[in-house]
C-alpha cells in the first residue's frame, strides 16, 4: 500500500513543484535581466540546461540522435519555443512586470488552438470561439490597465511571445516527432540559442551590471530548474496525468505570478487586472476541456 501511494503521489508532488518553478521564473528572472541583458542571460541558461537535458533524454532512452525526418519540424520548434519565445517573454517581462507578462503569454493555450483550426487539426466550434472571445477580453482590459498606447511597444512583444509559443506547441503536437520529448527539448535548447548568439556578442558586451550572489542563483535557477526540471518534469507528468489535467494545472501559473508580485514585489493591481486574469483563465479552462464540443475529434 505504501509504494501505491507513493507512486501517485510523486506525479502529484513533481506537479505542484514543476507549477511554482514556473511560477517564480517571472518574478525572479525580472531581478536577473536588470543586470543580464535578455539576449546573453538565454544563453548562459540555455547551454548548460541543453547539455543536462540530452544527459536526462540518454539516461531514459540510451541515445540523442534525432531521426533524419524529426530535424525540420524540430528546427522549427526551437525557432518558435527558444530563440522567439524565450527572448520576447524576457524582454517582455522587463517591460510589463512578472506578474502581467505571465497573463499576456499565458494566452498561449488558446492561441495554439486557434492555430491548429486554422492549419485544419482541430475543427473550429463553440468551445474554440468561446475562448477565444474570453481571450480578447482578458487581453482588451490587461492593456487598458497598463495603457497600452504608452507601452504599445512592451504590449505587442509579450503577445508575440505568447503567439510564438502557441506555434511551437502546435509544432510539437502535430509535426509528427517521433524523438523522446527529453531528446527533443535538449536539442530544440542549443538549435535555439545558436542565432542568438551573435547578437548577444554585438549588443550586449557594454550592458551587464554588478552580479551579485542573487544574480548567480537565479542564473543557477534558470538552468537547473527552469530548463532542465520543468522539461523533465513536464514529460514525467504527462506519462501520469491526461493533457487536460495537465493544460488545467497550467491555470495557476498566472495567478499565482500575480499573487507572487503583489505580494514580494509590491506591485498594485487593480480591477481591470482582475478582469483580464479571469477572462484569460477562462479561456485557458475552455480550450483544455471543451466543453462545448458535441463531438470529439482524434487527430493521428
Amino acid at each position: 500500500m505504501e509504494l501505491l501511494s507513493s507512486k501517485k503521489t510523486l506525479p502529484i508532488v513533481l506537479l505542484i513543484i514543476l507549477i511554482l518553478v514556473w511560477t517564480s521564473v517571472w518574478s525572479l528572472f525580472k531581478i536577473a535581466i536588470e543586470v543580464v541583458p535578455p539576449l546573453s542571460f538565454r544563453v548562459i541558461i540555455g547551454i548548460p540546461a541543453f547539455i543536462l537535458l540530452l544527459i536526462l533524454g540518454f539516461k531514459k532512452v540510451k541515445t540523442i540522435n534525432v531521426p533524419k525526418g524529426d530535424w525540420k519540424p524540430l528546427i522549427l520548434i526551437s525557432f518558435f519555443n527558444v530563440t522567439l519565445w524565450q527572448v520576447l517573454m524576457l524582454y517582455g517581462i522587463s517591460m510589463l512586470g512578472g506578474g502581467r507578462a505571465a497573463v499576456l503569454t499565458y494566452t498561449m493555450p488558446v492561441w495554439a488552438t486557434i492555430f491548429a483550426a486554422i492549419f485544419g487539426y482541430e475543427r473550429i466550434n463553440i468551445s474554440i470561439i468561446f475562448s477565444l472571445v474570453l481571450g480578447m477580453m482578458g487581453i482588451f482590459f490587461l492593456s487598458i490597465e497598463i495603457n497600452v498606447f504608452e507601452n504599445i511597444f512592451g504590449f505587442l512583444i509579450t503577445l508575440s511571445a505568447g503567439l510564438s509559443w502557441a506555434v511551437g506547441t502546435m509544432i510539437v503536437k502535430y509535426g509528427g516527432i517521433k524523438s523522446d520529448g527529453l531528446i527533443v527539448a535538449g536539442w530544440q535548447q542549443i538549435i535555439g540559442i545558436i542565432p542568438i548568439i551573435p547578437f548577444a556578442l554585438y549588443f550586449d558586451q557594454n550592458n551587464f551590471g554588478s552580479l551579485n550572489y542573487i544574480h548567480f542563483f537565479i542564473i543557477l535557477y534558470g538552468i537547473f530548474l527552469s530548463s532542465a526540471y520543468t522539461y523533465w518534469a513536464y514529460f514525467t507528468i504527462l506519462q501520469k496525468f491526461s493533457v487536460n489535467v495537465t493544460s488545467i494545472s497550467i491555470m495557476a501559473v498566472p495567478i499565482l505570478a500575480i499573487l507572487v508580485d503583489y505580494i514580494f514585489v509590491d506591485v498594485k493591481f487593480s480591477w481591470l487586472d482582475v478582469l483580464a486574469l479571469i477572462f484569460i483563465v477562462s479561456g485557458i479552462y475552455i480550450v483544455a476541456t471543451k466543453p462545448f464540443n458535441k463531438t470529439k475529434k482524434s487527430v493521428n
